[in-house]
């Protein structure tokens, strides 16, 4: 191989080096962005406390999502600051059965959870959410205990909905 022809070579190996690394930061950046967030307004009453929050967090939905087999319309919420923070998954059946939830409530040191998942082994806590929806988000109002039989009340206001992105991707 000439001279010419090696420079040539390794000319373009490094063009198309260059072009997959800028195209691999490229996904690395999508892939590792934050989620846009949002203010959540959280006016809750765990127990005899009040737990309210105007901080930021996500809204997501999914019009068609799965959990333990049963094909389900999704919507969640996460808030966390300041060593507070809420969790909560609200799951609508498609073949119209009870609706089902997850909720986290940390304060501190005190954490109270409810799981009403079938499916999901021993459910944890017992109660109702419901979601009334306004525009392009909804409010949920939860009335609710915990298995500690702290009950758990009041609203979780979301403006709106972006798309829920599935475990895993």
């Amino acid at each position: 191989m000439t001279y010419r022809m090696q420079v040539f070579v390794s000319v373009i190996g490094a063009l198309l080096f260059c072009a997959a690394n800028n195209a691999t930061e490229a996904q690395r950046r999508v892939a590792g962005q934050t989620e846009p967030t949002q203010r959540i307004e959280a006016a809750l009453k765990v127990g005899g406390e009040a737990y309210t929050s105007s901080e930021p967090g996500k809204c997501t939905h999914a019009p068609t999502a799965s959990i333990h087999q049963v094909v389900s319309e999704l919507w969640s919420v996460q808030q966390s600051s300041d060593g507070r923070s809420l969790a909560l998954s609200f799951w609508r059946p498609k073949d119209g059965s009870a609706d089902m939830v997850t909720l986290s409530v940390t304060s501190g040191n005190t954490s109270h959870q409810i799981n009403t998942v079938r499916g999901a082994g021993a459910s944890s806590g017992s109660g109702k959410v419901t979601l009334e929806k306004s525009g392009n988000g909804g409010t949920f109002t939860v009335d609710a205990k915990a298995a500690s039989g702290v009950a758990v009340t009041g609203t979780i206001k979301c403006d709106s909905f972006a798309p829920h992105v599935a475990e895993g991707g």
